[in-house]
């Protein structure tokens, strides 16, 4: 079989598109449907329903693109295996990063790794900690940086670093309370709440239970998905919400933010690198462990 008509078929699979995937490749729409009516003969199966303009994949499509990620996967090992011989750590590396380790806490990780091994390609994928967590469950991603753990015993979770999460308000909000503001009144007061897959939510959820009370009896006005969508509905004055230091400290310090404090919240949590356990890693990943594991972060 093939691997230029291998690659042109996973590629129309992925895109739903013979026009992207000659696109993405820089092949002509006519050589990419070349190579799939040649597979579909050489294996005696349709792999994709024509509908108009729109593509279906067939089961035997499914089968062959599952098959063929493992074929790619062995041949990138390979390539990693020799390079390695070679002292040089070159490959994809492909993670995954919650709400605020995708934009506070990756990054700089990702710059001091990349000054080690410059011949490694980042692929970095954002979502809350369910989304991450579930790609990694399904092969979607190698590894993923998350703000809460869950049951899944087949996930190893890394703890990294601490997390502190504060509650934060617009000044507007909180000009006529004197003093200290107790759970009472921070309940009455309008919330923005990120959502349910949230590791930030989950910390709020656990802090909340601790004082016997949960997120339904907090005045919630406004659901949003990401924490900078959080921190710009807290400082257009829409409510008050709980967030990572490392997101709010620059408005606080500008006093765009206030930091509500003297509450009996528990409000902190650590961030964990995340990996299905027993899956072989290629040496870009291996380095990236260790590299997370060897950095200190504070």
């Amino acid at each position: 079989m093939d691997l230029r008509r291998l690659e042109a078929f996973c590629k129309v699979y992925e895109l739903k598109s013979f026009s992207k995937a000659g696109r993405e490749l820089y092949l002509s729409q006519p050589t990419i449907s070349a190579h799939i009516s040649t597979l579909e003969e050489e294996l005696g199966v349709h792999l994709f329903d024509r509908l108009g303009r729109s593509i279906l994949v067939t089961q035997a499509g499914e089968v062959l693109y599952r098959n063929a990620k493992d074929i790619y996967e062995l041949i990138g090992k390979a390539h990693s295996e020799i390079n390695l011989l070679r002292d040089k750590v070159v490959g994809d590396l492909e993670i995954g990063g919650s709400s605020i380790p995708s934009h506070y806490l990756l990054p700089g990780i990702l710059y001091d790794y990349c000054k080690k091994f410059p011949d490694v390609r980042i692929h970095m994928s954002v979502g809350d900690t369910t989304d991450i967590l579930n790609k990694i469950r399904s092969g979607k991603l190698i590894l993923g940086v998350v703000g809460a753990t869950t049951d899944a015993p087949n996930i190893e979770f890394i703890p990294i670093m601490r997390d502190k999460l504060v509650v934060v308000a617009p000044p507007v909000l909180v000009k006529n309370y004197d003093g200290i503001i107790d759970i009472q009144q921070l309940a009455e007061l309008p919330w923005v709440m990120r959502e349910g897959g949230s590791g930030t939510r989950k910390a709020l959820e656990a802090g909340l239970a601790e004082l016997g009370t949960n997120i339904r009896d907090l005045n919630v006005t406004v659901w949003v998905e990401s924490t900078q969508a959080v921190v710009q509905c807290v400082k257009a004055g829409l409510g008050i919400s709980v967030t990572s230091l490392l997101a709010a400290q620059t408005h606080i310090d500008s006093g765009e933010l206030i930091h509500i404090t003297d509450l009996p919240l528990n409000l902190e949590r650590s961030f964990y690198l995340a990996h299905l356990t027993g899956r072989e890693f290629f040496p870009a990943v291996r380095y990236f462990i260790d590299h997370v594991k060897n950095s200190t972060f504070e």
